[in-house]
């Protein structure tokens, strides 16, 4: 069966794949959902990765490696993992934020409502409890990696920035590749840094 979605994860090794993870696999929809964990190598290939990737490795998820000649928040390793998607849509998450209770439903909901492809921006919570994005306004501080559902095709051509806010980076260039047709979709599907995992 070819999957409906791909969903990209850079990881440096934290601890706190295993949750993220976690938090995909409890909902029903993520049968037919690729993960592509992506390793950021560069420099010594150290303990917490070497677990992760037998961790990864043990549960079926897909790993790969990017050494991309600096550390720079994994903006990088997900234009790499982007390539390496095989879903028609993809998705973009963090090894340290959990995937919301009904988030996969409500992404599928969203791709089908859809009457051509196009990148989507749906909501996230941050770890000082803010919701983004606060107004349909495609601007620094207003939208996060794990808002960003892109259109394979679309998802392949964006590259993100080396800069912290990378994030923005690739979602103007999706802005820009789709001439500015773009969705902004009210549910949120990611918590960063949660305090309490709601599936426990």
């Amino acid at each position: 069966m070819s999957p409906w979605l791909s969903v990209v994860i850079p990881t440096i090794g934290r601890d706190t794949l295993a949750v993220t993870l976690e938090s995909l696999r409890v909902q029903p929809e993520s049968v037919g959902v690729e993960v592509l964990i992506v390793a950021d190598t560069f420099g010594d290939y150290s303990d917490q990765l070497l677990s992760a990737r037998a961790y990864v490795q043990d549960e079926g998820f897909t790993w790969l490696e990017h050494d991309a000649g600096l550390h720079m928040v994994g903006q990088p390793q997900r234009t790499f993992g982007a390539k390496h998607a095989s879903a028609p849509w993809v998705w973009f998450s963090q090894d340290d934020n959990i995937v919301a209770e009904d988030a996969l439903a409500a992404i599928e909901c969203a791709i089908d409502a859809q009457d051509h492809p196009r990148p989507l921006f749906f909501r996230m919570r941050t770890y000082w409890g803010e919701t983004v994005w606060r107004s349909r306004d495609l601007m620094l501080g207003n939208i996060d990696a794990d808002c960003l559902v892109f259109p394979r095709e679309i998802a392949q051509q964006v590259e993100w920035g080396l800069r912290y806010e990378g994030d923005f980076d690739a979602a103007a260039h999706a802005f820009v590749l789709s001439c500015g047709d773009v969705g902004w979709i009210d549910e949120v599907v990611s918590i960063a840094h949660p305090e309490q995992l709601w599936w426990r």
